[in-house]
C-alpha cells in the first residue's frame, strides 16, 4: 500500500515480530523532520531499516506510544479490513458465549485493533473510540458493523477523557438508525435496561458477565450488599440465584431509578432496596450488614500519577468491607479495574487489612474479565479485571 512510509530501528523490528503493538520514538529511525509532513492520525506503513516491510499502522506523534500497530500484513485499511476483523472476532464469540446477543465483540488490543470497543447488545452496537487514527477510520468501521452485525443502530459513545490526550473532542451520537433509551436486553433471563446514551462507559458492564454468574450461585439464601451497584447488574443476578434481598448502595440517582425499574420488570420489587449514597460514606455507618458484600469500585488509578492516591483508596475500601464481617461470617468479593492495580499488589492490600483487624479470611476464587474481553499478552494493560472473593470467619 502507499501509505506514509515510516523506518524502525532493531528495537522496534523486534517489537513488531514479537506481536507487540505499540511504538514509541525510540523505536523509530526516521527522523522527526522526515515524519512531520505526515498528518497526525494517519495510517503509516512500517520498515526496518533494510526496506523490508514491517506492518500497517496509524501514526500521532502528540502522543507518547506514536504508532499503533494494526496488522502484518501489507492490505488496505479500509472497510474489508473492519468487515474481516470483525467476522473473525463474532467467530469467536460465538465459539464462547453461543446464542447470547450481548457480548463485547471489539476489546482494542485485545482483538488486534487498537484504540477501538464495539460492545453489542442484541441489534445495537455501541462503538468507543479511544486514538486519532481510529477516529479518522471511523466510516469504514461503521459500514463494516453494517455489513457484518446487521444492527438496528450504531452509537458512537466517545465521552471517554482520554480521548483528550490524542486531541479529540467528547461526544455521543446515533451514527445510523434508531434507537430506544433505556435499551431492553435480556441476560441469562433478567430483563436489563441499558442506558446507552446517558450511562456509563457503553452503558452496562458485560465485563463483569463471569463473575455474576459465580456470584450467583452463592447467593442463594442470602442477604446481599452491592456496593457501586450503578443498575444493578450483580444485584438482580444474586436475586435470580435465589438472594432473599439485595441492597444497591450508589451516588447516581439516574442509576438507581432504572435499577428500580429493573426490579419490576422482573418481578423483584419487594427484595430491592436502594440506597442513594457514596460507598465510602455509606461504609463508615453502614444501615445494612450482609452475607454476601460485592464491591465494584470505578478505576481509581486511572493513570501513574494517581498511584498513591489511588492505593490508598483501594485500602480504604478492602479495609472497610472487611470489616463489615467483625461478628459474622460471609463472603466477600473485591475488585478492581484498574490495570495499574496488578493482582499482587490488590492481594497485599487483601493482606494488610486482614491482619490490621485480626479477621481470618481465605480467597476462595480468583476472577477476571469475562472471555469477550481477551487478554494479548504483549499487552499488559489488556488485563484490567481483577476480583478476589473472600470467605470470612471470625
Amino acid at each position: 500500500m502507499h501509505y506514509p512510509k515510516v523506518v524502525v530501528n532493531r528495537k522496534g523490528v523486534e517489537k513488531i515480530l514479537k506481536g507487540y503493538l505499540w511504538l514509541t520514538f525510540d523505536e523509530v529511525k526516521s527522523e522527526k523532520s522526515q515524519l512531520e509532513h505526515i498528518p497526525q492520525g494517519s495510517l503509516v506503513s512500517l520498515y526496518n531499516e533494510e526496506g523490508y516491510f514491517l506492518a500497517q499502522g496509524y501514526f500521532n506523534p502528540k502522543v507518547r506510544y506514536c504508532i499503533k500497530v494494526l496488522c502484518r500484513e501489507d492490505v488496505p485499511i479500509d472497510k474489508e479490513f473492519f468487515a474481516k476483523a470483525f467476522k473473525r472476532a463474532l467467530n469467536l464469540r460465538r465459539e464462547l458465549y453461543p446464542g447470547e446477543v450481548s457480548f463485547r465483540l471489539i476489546f482494542s488490543e485485545g482483538d488486534f485493533l487498537p484504540g477501538l470497543i464495539v460492545d453489542v447488545f442484541d441489534k445495537v452496537a455501541v462503538v468507543q473510540v479511544y486514538t486519532l487514527g481510529i477516529e479518522k477510520l471511523l466510516s469504514h468501521i461503521i459500514s463494516a458493523l453494517r455489513e457484518v452485525l446487521e444492527p438496528s443502530c450504531v452509537v458512537l459513545k466517545n465521552d471517554a477523557q482520554k480521548r483528550k490526550e490524542e486531541g479529540l473532542s467528547l461526544y455521543t451520537e446515533v451514527a445510523w438508525g434508531k434507537i430506544d433509551e433505556p435499551l431492553l436486553v435480556e441476560m441469562d433471563g433478567i430483563k436489563f435496561l441499558i442506558p446507552v446514551l446517558s450511562g456509563q462507559k457503553t452503558g452496562f458492564f458485560l465485563d463483569q458477565r463471569d463473575a455474576r454468574r459465580y456470584l450467583a450461585k452463592l447467593s442463594e439464601g442470602k442477604e446481599v450488599l452491592d456496593l457501586y451497584s450503578y443498575v444493578g447488574g450483580f444485584s438482580f443476578y444474586a436475586l435470580k440465584g435465589g438472594a432473599k434481598r439485595a441492597i444497591l448502595v450508589d451516588r447516581s440517582q439516574a442509576a438507581l431509578d432504572l435499577a428500580e425499574e429493573i426490579a419490576k420488570l422482573n418481578g423483584f420489587s419487594e427484595k430491592v432496596v436502594l440506597i442513594k449514597e457514596d460507598v465510602l460514606n455509606y461504609l463508615k455507618n453502614p444501615s445494612f450488614l450482609a452475607d454476601l458484600v460485592i464491591a465494584d469500585p470505578p478505576a481509581f488509578i486511572k493513570s501513574k500519577r494517581d498511584l498513591d492516591q489511588g492505593l490508598k483508596l483501594y485500602d480504604t475500601l478492602y479495609y472497610s468491607c472487611l470489616r463489615l464481617f467483625a461478628e459474622r461470617c460471609g463472603f466477600l468479593a473485591l475488585f478492581s479495574c484498574s490495570h495499574f492495580l496488578t493482582e499482587e499488589t490488590q492481594e497485599e492490600i487483601i493482606k494488610g487489612s486482614l491482619a490490621k483487624l485480626g479477621f481470618r479470611g481465605r480467597i476462595i476464587k480468583k476472577l477476571s474479565q469475562a472471555q469477550d474481553h481477551p487478554i494479548n499478552p504483549m499487552v499488559k494493560e489488556t488485563h484490567y479485571l481483577k476480583g478476589r472473593v473472600l470467605y470470612l470467619e471470625n
